[in-house]
């Protein structure tokens, strides 16, 4: 098995045991590979050719992040996808939070993407005050980490230090985009969601299973997990959930 596994939190992560399908891959906002590497390694064991890289901007401190665009986001993700394709007759898409949407962006655009798995991902937001993000960047330029909202008190998320306000901004945009495409999505749908998440609210699974167009369509309700589920108590749940969804949907493309 050919792989290049992080040396810290904020390296890309690849693998490629000689499998004919692959599957990328997302972290979320403010995190890195790390907060997604246990969910990455499982499918790598299982045969699968893996893709997780690191998106622009993301590491240990905030004013990088801040410049960033969710348009830099999907050209990093559509770039490791194009490297999976070149040595995978398949292709699936997963992502934790921001990542999710992302993953749900790139599969509303490219029929190639077979099956979309989403853990805790972002279309709503509790906080009222996300949609203002574009002024209040302006005015408060970070506010603090949203990271390692984790049920296991022996795990961390490595993350950036703080939020950034147009980084929000840019999240906000994204969500409301893979919203508006829902009802054009056709590939199968795994949606995993946290009934207890301190950063995106319960309804965004409810929201996506009603208004995707995808024929196959699963929500799959954690119980023992906070917001970074891919690190909190069911990450072996999701990883076990996430191989049977992507086996499954293989064998059928034989």
């Amino acid at each position: 098995m050919a792989t290049r596994d992080p040396g810290s939190a904020w390296q890309p992560y690849s693998a490629y045991p000689g499998s004919e399908a692959g599957v990328l891959v997302s972290h979320g906002f403010t995190g890195g590979p790390a907060s997604v590497l246990p969910l990455a390694r499982r499918l790598a064991e299982a045969g699968f050719n893996v893709e997780c890289p690191c998106l622009t901007g993301h590491g240990p401190h905030w004013r990088e992040l801040a410049t960033a665009t969710r348009e830099d986001w999907l050209r990093d993700l559509r770039e490791a996808l194009s490297r999976l394709k070149a040595r995978s007759r398949i292709v699936f898409v997963a992502g934790l939070s921001m990542g999710g949407t992302l993953a749900l962006r790139l599969a509303q655009g490219d029929p190639d993407i077979r099956g979309v798995a989403l853990v805790n991902h972002a279309l709503v937001f509790g906080n009222p005050l996300v949609p203002f993000a574009f002024l209040l960047k302006h005015v408060v330029r970070s506010t603090p980490s949203i990271a390692s909202d984790i049920l296991d008190a022996g795990i961390s998320e490595p993350a950036c230090d703080r939020t950034p306000t147009a980084g929000v901004e840019q999240v906000y945009r994204l969500a409301r985009e893979a919203r508006a495409g829902l009802p054009g999505l056709r590939q199968p749908l795994l949606v995993f969601k946290s009934r207890e998440d301190h950063v995106l609210p319960a309804r965004n699974a409810p929201i996506t299973l009603r208004e995707a167009g995808s024929a196959h369509k699963e929500l799959v309700w954690l119980e023992h997990s906070y917001h970074v589920a891919t690190l909190d108590h069911d990450r072996e749940f999701i990883a076990d959930r996430c191989i049977a969804f992507f086996t499954r949907l293989t064998r059928e493309a034989e």
